[in-house]
């Protein structure tokens, strides 16, 4: 990677972004990626990592999926499908677009959309659409976003929805509802004509970005093919059929991604301009249901809410939960630490306290899935170990 690439990775991360650690930092990381190659866990991956805006940790290793082939070598400008690493993306969005006024987090989304009513959902708000409370996490027929047709008929899916639960009253992951219904809250009221358009504007543009993106990527860009199929699959790949969904259709290098963590450890600037407000970001990142999670816990019982805030996933200072593990970050203690994951391929983890991101992706979901939560664990400690 030439200097050049180096200099412009660390635009708009801090003022302290100045060089690069020697070869020696991520000595231990490497070593366990190289490992889990060797070992045959996955074909390939990337990861990148940064403290206080300065670039310490960053490789590429072993093969991804093309449609050229399987053996495409992981480098720098492969992009990746970021899943559900999406979310924090669109949520990263939607706060800047309730800075706005455009939507508001506790409005009833029967506001925004009227045919979203009936069926319990008369009280859902956006907040409860942004923190997994709504009781509508699978509905059937929700699903694909690419194309006004496809928007629509996911819409009219989950207006037909009804509740599992009263809203707020709990959490469970809406893995592709919540945010494709705020994503429509926010289409309808901005008149933008995707959102990918409305995060390139908003947010890849100003970050320089330049890879991310919620569209289909051009014909011949490097996307990895991830999981990777048994049999190469011909050009109408449909692996990328989220493109276009809030909640789980991003794509883009691995040092994009890291880019929408730094953002939110630069307290919502970039450079010199700022693109969240602090206050904005507080309330993004304050555990959404402490107080049920506290009186849950002191009565004795196991609470009915996760750590979530508006988009990320908090540690918080309680004892650690199921989905601290999965997504990265259950080893480390500090209560700040945030970040989302993409089914089991992608995570991206960041912590205030010590300023230390990261981005690790995989190329293929990792064998056996077992793996899967001591690999990324194992990938983050070691992280934390060499820059903290």
């Amino acid at each position: 990677m030439g200097e050049a690439t180096r200099r412009e990775l660390l635009i708009g991360m801090g003022a302290a972004a100045v060089g690069l650690g020697g070869p020696e930092t991520g000595s231990a990381v490497y070593a366990f990626m190289e490992t889990g190659i060797r070992e045959g866990v996955y074909p390939g991956c990337a990861v990148v990592a940064s403290r206080r805006g300065r670039v310490s940790i960053e490789r590429y290793l072993g093969t991804c999926m093309t449609l050229k082939g399987r053996d495409s070598k992981v480098t720098a400008r492969t992009i990746h499908p970021l899943f559900s690493y999406s979310k924090f993306v669109s949520a990263t969005v939607i706060v800047m677009m309730q800075e706005k006024g455009v939507i508001a987090y506790d409005t009833p989304v029967r506001t925004y959309i009227p045919e979203f009513t009936g069926g319990g959902k008369d009280g859902i708000t956006i907040r409860h659409l942004m923190t997994h409370s709504a009781g509508i996490p699978n509905p059937p027929g929700v699903g694909l976003a690419r194309t006004p047709e496809e928007r629509a008929a996911s819409l009219r899916a989950v207006c037909a929805a009804k509740t599992e639960w009263e809203p707020g009253s709990r959490t469970a992951y809406h893995g592709i509802s919540g945010l494709f219904v705020v994503g429509e809250a926010i289409l309808r009221k901005t008149g933008e004509k995707s959102w990918d358009a409305l995060c390139r504007r908003m947010l890849f543009e100003p970050i320089g970005a330049r890879s991310l993106t919620f569209a289909a990527p051009a014909d011949g860009a490097p996307l990895a093919i991830t999981p990777q199929p048994k049999d190469l699959p011909g050009s109408n790949y449909d692996g990328i059929a989220f493109a276009g969904h809030p909640a789980g259709g991003c794509m883009g290098t691995a040092r994009d991604a890291l880019k929408v963590l730094q953002l939110h450890l630069n307290r919502g600037k970039w450079g010199s301009r700022r693109l969240i407000s602090e206050a904005a970001l507080d309330e993004m990142h304050a555990i959404q249901y402490a107080r049920q999670i506290a009186e849950a816990r002191s009565a004795g019982k196991e609470p009915a809410h996760e750590t979530w805030g508006l988009g990320p996933l908090i540690r918080g200072d309680g004892p650690k939960l199921g989905g601290h593990d999965w997504f990265g970050f259950g080893s480390r203690k500090s209560p700040g630490i945030f970040g989302h994951a993409g089914i089991d391929t992608v995570i991206g983890v960041a912590d205030p306290e010590t300023q230390i991101a990261l981005m690790f992706i995989t190329t293929d979901s990792p064998k056996p899935p077992e793996k899967t939560v001591p690999l990324r664990n194992g990938l983050t400690d070691r992280v934390f170990e060499a820059l903290g």
